[in-house]
């Protein structure tokens, strides 16, 4: 093959804002408006010309741009996708679900839970969650103008879910046909409650959505009025999934990776570190709180990024919880109310 065939054949398997990973898997880079810079969603390609789309990103003008690109550089219609599927509920990955629907006709598939979830930041629960959340805030330091600047932020994401889908509902644990290929839906813990990821065990291909991510650590934070230990499950779930035999995953985030369970185990050290320097900290400093603990590890800078200053202060939050679970940290309202940390 002369080199301008196989650069011609390598311009039509790959553009700036998509990528054919194998003959039946694209991935198409949504643009989104924080630091992750895009979230990548995947075109199952099938025999008889349909597709099914997983994870199709935040709905923003950009991201609609991008898709009217790839369905026009792939030469593909709307009409023929038969299904969307959505790992989890975090906006960035369920927010265009309803207006790809719109397009196509075809259905939205998440879990029972992870809908219920949408309901309760977008829907009849959204009023509750904003006081749950600034309550949650006030109790672990927060500044009032910072949690004001939190809850801006939030709001500004219902138009990015609009308008949400009418939902089918699949549970781990269950087979879907896509791509024609057979995956096992697997439940997943810690980073978004009911979501899941996808298995086809013949081919090791594993679509995680944000369970394991390539050079960064998946966000696991508390979630305002809930009382899970979050961190906890999630450093299970961990343990357990590693177990699968995994020859290319499919991230959320960043470019797809191989050497699965080396990836897991880094993640765990990660948090393993995380949690040894946040005790040392407050062995050397004394009484503090959740906020206090947030500007040391991450930084001041955070005060003017309120959607990076929720994900490091909802994390750090998990961090000190699972240290005072262990019976590491002792954890104690002062006399405003507010939660304070130390050793036991």
């Amino acid at each position: 093959m002369s080199n301008n065939k196989r650069e011609d054949k390598q311009k039509r398997q790959s553009s700036p804002i998509w990528s054919k990973l194998l003959p039946s898997i694209i991935q198409v880079r949504v643009p989104v408006p924080f630091s992750l810079k895009w979230i990548n969603s995947y075109i199952l390609l099938e025999q008889q010309g349909t597709f099914t789309v997983i994870d199709p990103g935040l709905r923003t003008p950009e991201a609609e741009a991008v898709w009217a690109n790839v369905m026009s550089e792939l030469k593909l219609e709307w009409s023929s996708c038969t299904a969307i599927v959505v790992t989890h509920q975090h906006p960035d990955h369920y927010g265009l679900s309803g207006y790809v629907q719109q397009l196509s006709g075809a259905p939205v598939y998440m879990t029972r839970d992870a809908k219920a979830y949408t309901e309760k930041l977008w829907g009849a629960g959204s009023e509750q969650f904003e006081r749950d959340m600034k309550q949650l805030l006030h109790t672990h330091g927060t500044p009032d103008d910072i949690t004001e600047a939190i809850l801006l932020n939030l709001r500004e994401f219902q138009a990015r879910v609009e308008p949400q889908p009418d939902v089918t509902y699949v549970e781990a644990g269950e087979a879907l046909l896509a791509g024609d290929r057979h995956w096992q839906l697997i439940h997943t813990e810690g980073h978004a409650y009911g979501g899941i990821m996808l298995y086809d065990a013949n081919e090791k291909l594993l679509l995680c959505g944000d369970q394991v991510l390539p050079r960064i650590t998946p966000h696991v934070g508390v979630v305002a009025g809930e009382d899970r230990p979050v961190l906890q499950q999630f450093l299970n779930h961990l343990q357990q999934i590693a177990e699968l035999e995994v020859s290319l995953v499919l991230p959320g985030h960043r470019e797809p990776f191989t050497r699965y369970r080396e990836r897991i185990e880094s993640i765990l050290q990660h948090h393993e570190r995380r949690l040894a320097e946040l005790y040392s900290y407050i062995a050397e400093n004394g009484a503090v709180d959740a906020f206090v603990c947030c500007e040391w590890m991450f930084g001041s800078h955070l005060r003017d990024q309120p959607h990076n200053m929720r994900f490091a202060l909802t994390e750090v939050i998990a961090h000190l919880q699972y240290l005072q679970q262990q019976g590491k940290l002792l954890e104690q309202p002062d006399a405003a109310g507010k939660l304070i940390y130390s050793v036991r």
